[in-house]
């Protein structure tokens, strides 16, 4: 082979090389940016759901147990966030507010507590009926481990 085309080849895949090097990583780079991006707007919507559901729950179940049931709005209200939940979160989050609002419901069909009795049951073991939810939905941390790459083997 000729040793001028040979250089020209080279020349030219060296060229070629050295104007994709450029390209190449600024899509690399976007990519993770876009991946962080997502992951962050993730959390934030969950974030923000999982809050508005465990206030709302907190307060219905505290009503459940101290009062009848006045008013219908409130409980649906609290069925639409499980079933918004549903729409983002894993398997087992969805079982625990679903498990959450059947607590509440089942409260409702039961006496009224004393506000000793409210006491007792606030000192028991029993105190956090939100305990499981709040445990099953640290899926927040993994969204964020596989958006940034911490603690992912692959990432």
């Amino acid at each position: 082979m000729n040793t001028a085309i040979v250089s020209a080849l080279a020349a030219l895949g060296g060229s070629s090389v050295g104007a994709l090097t450029p390209v190449l990583s600024n899509y690399v780079l976007q990519r993770s940016v876009t991946q962080r991006h997502l992951a962050n707007r993730e959390i934030e919507q969950r974030e923000t759901l999982y809050a508005d559901f465990i206030k709302e729950g907190s307060r219905l179940y505290a009503n459940s147990i101290t009062h009848g049931l006045d008013d219908i709005d409130e409980l649906v209200a609290l069925y639409s966030l499980v079933n918004r939940i549903r729409l983002f979160a894993s398997e087992p989050v969805v079982h625990a507010a679903e498990s959450f609002v059947k607590q509440i419901v089942q409260h409702h069909g039961e006496p009224n507590l004393t506000f000793d009795q409210v006491r007792n049951v606030a000192l028991s073991s029993k105190a956090d009926p939100l305990d499981m939810f709040s445990r099953v939905s640290q899926e927040l941390r993994d969204i964020l481990r596989r958006g940034t790459g911490y603690g992912t083997s692959n990432g």
